[in-house]
This record gives C-alpha cells, structure tokens and sequence, in this order.
C-alpha cells in the first residue's frame, strides 16, 4: 500500500532530516537513471522507502535511513548499516534462501546516512488475507508452514551453538533497560515510575523492575533460557516483513514469497526471538499501527488499553494457532528438540518485543494515520498503548514463571480478549 508522505510532530528532533532524505532519494534515483513514484509506508522502522520506476521499464525500490539522533538501537544508522551486511551475508551463506531472500541491487554510505536498492516484489504481506476476514486456514497457515519449514531447514539449521545460562537477560532484560529513558522521557510517569499499576484489571509491577530482576537473578529464566543459538537468518520477522508475491508458486512449494528487512544482527540467533515477532504481530502490534490504541485512566494507577475497534478477529485466531502450526513442522521439531524452555522463552520474548515496540514508535518518523478515517496516530499514543500491553503481558508471564517456572500458552494468550 502506497501513501503520500507527509510530515508530522514527533517526540524526537526530526528537523532538516526530510530536506537531507529527500535531496538524497533524488541523488539515488538519478544515478540509476530512474524516477520516484510511490512513498511505501507499511514499514514499522523510521527509514525510507521509496518506489522507483527503472529506464528499462522495471521498477526497484530505495531504502534509506538518515541518523537521526536519540533513535533506539534497531533504528538507529549503525543497526541500519549492519542489515546491509547480514543481508549479503544470507544471501551468500544460504544459497537455498536466495530466491525469496531480500536482494541488493545496489549499496550507497554517507556521512550521516545510508541506502540500498532492491527490485520492487509486487506483494501482499503474509497476514492480509486474515485482516478480510479470511480464516487462516485458508491461505495464511499454508503459506505461513511453507514459508517457515524453508527458512528453518534452509537457514536456522545451518548453526547450531552451545549457549550458557543469562541469554534471556542479556537479549531481553539488557534491550527494555537501554531503551527505557525514551518512555520515561515521553510517556506519563505514573506509568513508567509506578511500583505498581493497575491495567485492564490486572495489577502489574513495573517492568524495569522486572527486567532488572531477570538480570540480577538468574535462577527465574533458567529453565525456559535458550539452550543453542542457531543461524542468524532474520531477527525482526514481524508479519509486515513476508511478502508473497506469487500464491501458485508459494502452493507449489517453489518460491513465490520474500523475506525482506531484517534486524541487523551477524551472530548466533535464537529462533524463539524471531518466532515471537509474528505472535506480537497478531496481538497487538500490527492492527495497532493500522487503526491506534483506545486508551483510558480513572485514577493514575488504573488504566485500561483495547486496540480501536477491536483487532481483527481472525489475527486472535492466527495467535492462538500459531504454536499449534509450528507443531505440525518436522523441522520446528529438529530445531526445538532438547529446548525444553522453548515454549516459555517464545511467550516471554513476546510481551519484551511490545515494551521494546513502546520505544520504537517514539523513533520512527513516519506518519501514521487511521487505516479507516486518515485521522494522524500519535507517536505518544502507539507507544503507550504498546507499553500498557507489554506490561500487562510481562506481568503474566513473571508470575507464570515464579509459580512453576515455565509459561503455559493458553494462559499467556488469555489476555488477547
């Protein structure tokens, strides 16, 4: 889907980056010969996208990200730098990706900034279908197995290494503490320097201090701690981030799909992290994005959070179904086996991947406006009503772990109502 970009207050400082972003678009699209079209706005990151229709009739696409100063890490110009390089190193180390695998028709640095080209995938993204209404037995859960089963067996399963106790802390419990100053800076106090509020009728404390805890105490994560880290195959495979670009071929097993945009990391990744993206997919974040959080305050320690309009019925389904298809993957099977913490560790990462969102959209300077009236989504507003989820959903799965020390699917999810 293509809007015109249009420019919006933001929390952080974004004045002259439009003017630098658009003089460089114009620099990039000239030396190829080519012409901007269409502004791409279905990205969940601050960068740039543009379409570009090529001399020869073809059309690619510029990804661009400008430093902007005060950007979390993961949207920050040093992260962007790094993508660059894990997506050659992908495309290099598994061939068997290279098909439905981003590609990089050309890189470009600059001084504060940097770009790559890639061919434009005509496409629909994984979860569309679900959005109309479809059940995800239709097209979605097919399509998703198929496009899951290739990147384990193409891409997780070439790596395997042997990782000690602490991992969830340091990717988890060390993210939310670096990223917290921007939501103390943006979002009220009541809510970021409480001991305890009260959110959709479930008292939670704060999650710094719960963050902290896994870091000082290792003993609460050890049973759901990652066991292997495998091959670095994404690292942000959020829903928005799988394309598909040919049904038939998808059906038939033979492509027909691509995976673009990843995180930016080069060494051993765990798969539970990235598996977790598409759940916080469907939960809250991408029908957040698209239609704003309704949120409300009867006393400054009581809040209550909904997505507007309620979330699309059939991502509630996909949500629940998700693990339950990952079972039925031989591959997830070998990728899983002797990670009795896998389960846990996939539950938790989800409620950390929603505070850390709460972070991201105070960085990202896109405008974001109501996919039913174009009314402007607040920067503010995005990241509280991620916040007040991940809050409520870390919340849940602590107390899961200090009661038996794992987090059971079904009570983990029970809050998606």
């Amino acid at each position: 889907m293509s809007k015109q970009r249009e420019a919006t207050a933001l929390p952080l400082d974004a004045t002259g980056i439009e003017a630098v972003e658009e003089a460089v678009i114009a620099d990039l699209a000239g030396r190829r010969g080519a012409t901007v079209s269409d502004e791409l706005t279905e990205g969940g990151s601050p960068a740039r996208l543009v379409r570009i229709d090529l001399p020869d009739g073809g059309a690619g696409v510029i990804k661009l990200l400008v430093d902007l100063p005060g950007a979390v890490d993961g949207h920050d110009l040093d992260s962007f730098r790094v993508k660059i390089q894990q997506i050659a190193k992908v495309r290099q180390d598994a061939p068997g990706l290279g098909d439905v695998y981003t590609e990089l028709s050309d890189v470009f640095y600059g001084s504060n900034w940097a770009a790559y080209t890639m061919p434009f995938y005509p496409s629909r993204d994984i979860a569309e279908p679900l959005r109309h209404g479809e059940k995800p037995g239709a097209h979605y859960e097919p399509e998703l197995g198929t496009i899951l089963d290739t990147l384990i067996t193409q891409g997780y399963l070439r790596e395997r290494t042997s990782i000690g106790p602490g991992h969830i802390a340091d990717v988890h419990g060390d993210r939310l503490s670096r990223r917290f100053w921007l939501l103390q800076k943006y979002l009220p106090a009541q809510l970021t320097d409480a001991d305890r509020i009260v959110i959709n009728g479930m008292a939670c404390r704060n999650p710094l201090h719960l963050a902290q805890r896994i870091i000082d105490d290792p003993s609460l994560t050890v049973g759901v701690d990652a066991t292997w880290l495998h091959y670095p195959v994404h690292g942000d495979l959020n829903t928005r981030n799988i394309l598909v670009t040919d049904e038939g071929k998808l059906a038939n097993r033979v492509g027909g799909y691509r995976i673009i945009d990843p995180r930016g990391t080069l060494g051993p990744w765990d798969p539970a992290y990235d598996l977790s993206k598409i759940l916080f997919s469907l939960s809250v974040w991408d029908a957040g994005l698209r239609k704003g959080f309704t949120i409300d305050s009867a006393r400054s320690d009581e809040w209550t959070v909904g997505i507007r309009g309620g979330n699309y019925p059939e991502y509630i389904t996909a949500a629940h179904g998700l693990l339950p298809l990952l079972r039925t993957l031989p591959s997830f099977r070998e990728l899983t086996a002797g990670d009795a913490g896998w389960e846990s560790r996939y539950l938790l990462g989800h409620a950390f991947h929603l505070l850390a969102e709460a972070a991201c959209r105070l960085s990202d300077i896109k405008k974001r406006t109501n996919e039913d009236n174009d009314t402007a989504l607040s920067p503010i507003d995005l990241a509280t009503g991620h916040y007040l989820y991940g809050v409520l959903f870390l919340e849940n799965a602590v107390q899961q772990l200090e009661a038996s020390g794992s987090i059971d699917h079904e009570a983990a999810l029970a809050r998606l109502a």
